[in-house]
């Protein structure tokens, strides 16, 4: 019986230690989903401001990105790799609303993103390393 209870024991703890380790960046599971703008260029986002909610959906099958910027709706392409993250240039509609001041901020970091983390249940949208938007789960 002790023969079989150390078999065990040791095939056990060889197993955990040929288990894959999980890595310190963010699942990319992490990022296929609805996120709201919370925050671009370090500044909160008002929402008071914007004729809309400012959220953008990513979708893995098509890599595409699209929703609203907060007045106009956006769509375009993404490419994702580990924690890298680039779009396209991103198309948008173009209506005026009375404040464009959040759009015209987001839309400006879109072509600085490289880099994107999952934390704290936020999505933080990066230059290296330097955090441009933050966004939570819709």
């Amino acid at each position: 019986m002790k023969k079989y209870l150390a078999f065990f024991t040791a095939l056990a703890f060889a197993a955990a230690c040929n288990a894959p380790k999980q890595a310190a960046s963010s699942n990319e599971a992490d990022l296929y989903k609805t996120w709201r703008l919370v925050e671009v260029q370090g500044q909160a986002v008002d929402t008071t401001k914007l004729q809309r909610p400012a959220e953008f959906t990513f979708d893995k099958t098509e890599q595409r990105i699209s929703g609203s910027a907060g007045c106009n709706n956006i769509f375009g392409k993404f490419t994702v790799a580990a924690d890298k993250l680039t779009f396209s240039p991103l198309a948008a509609t173009k209506m005026a609303c009375q404040d464009m001041s959040v759009e015209s901020k987001f839309l400006s970091i879109t072509d600085k993103v490289n880099n994107w983390k999952v934390t704290e249940g936020f999505l933080v949208l990066s230059q290296d390393g330097t955090a441009l938007a933050k966004f939570i789960a819709k």
